[in-house]
């Protein structure tokens, strides 16, 4: 196992914790609709040259049923969408990572309309409590990784996680897509 695929193991792990999963359970192996919700929401890029790029699109179906506040915080990821971007570097002379400080960042619906960033400041308590509350955790659990770690929010408008749809993101010279509905969506 690479030093990349751990560090983009880690992070995963951490961010589920984060989205209201007990320690636990972080190591549940099995295929429950969360792990599904996980698994797809997540692009891990690991490029040539120790280059990494790792986003997070936080979806409703990842939110646990049985854990506390799971309605409130499922109905938040679905007005909000919630993405956690890294860019990071290691230096395999040094066995060190470096990571890129992103201070903005670009979405769009499948229509390649351009989906509206919500600054701190423009955004409702609930989901800036949710990204204060992960932050911290991911700078206290792991260090500079969770430094490295970047958290937005945008309006949703007509992206729904469980909708025919879908969500790109232009980053680090590459676009990267989520086709919709993810495959853990509730049947309707």
């Amino acid at each position: 196992m690479t030093f990349r695929r751990l560090f983009g193991t880690a992070l995963i792990t951490a961010a589920l914790s984060a989205v209201a999963v007990s320690t636990a359970s972080a190591r549940n192996w099995k295929a429950t609709p969360d792990a599904i919700a996980r698994d797809y929401a997540t692009i891990n890029d690991a490029r040539p040259g120790g280059e990494l790029v790792l986003l997070m699109w936080f979806v409703p179906a990842m939110v646990r049923p049985d854990v506390s506040g799971a309605a409130n915080l499922a109905a938040m990821l679905q007005k909000y969408i919630v993405v956690m971007v890294v860019h990071g570097h290691l230096d395999k002379a040094s066995g060190t990572f470096s990571f890129e400080d992103i201070d903005t960042l670009e979405a769009r619906d499948r229509a390649g309309r351009p989906l509206n960033l919500l600054a701190r400041s423009d955004m409702p308590p609930a989901p800036t409590a949710m990204l204060t509350a992960v932050e911290a955790m991911f700078r206290q659990s792991l260090g500079a990784m969770g430094k490295g770690a970047k958290m937005f929010v945008f309006d949703a408008a007509d992206v729904d996680s469980c909708k025919t749809g879908g969500m790109s993101i232009p980053f680090a010279g590459d676009t990267y897509t989520w086709d919709t509905p993810i495959p853990a969506c509730p049947q309707n």
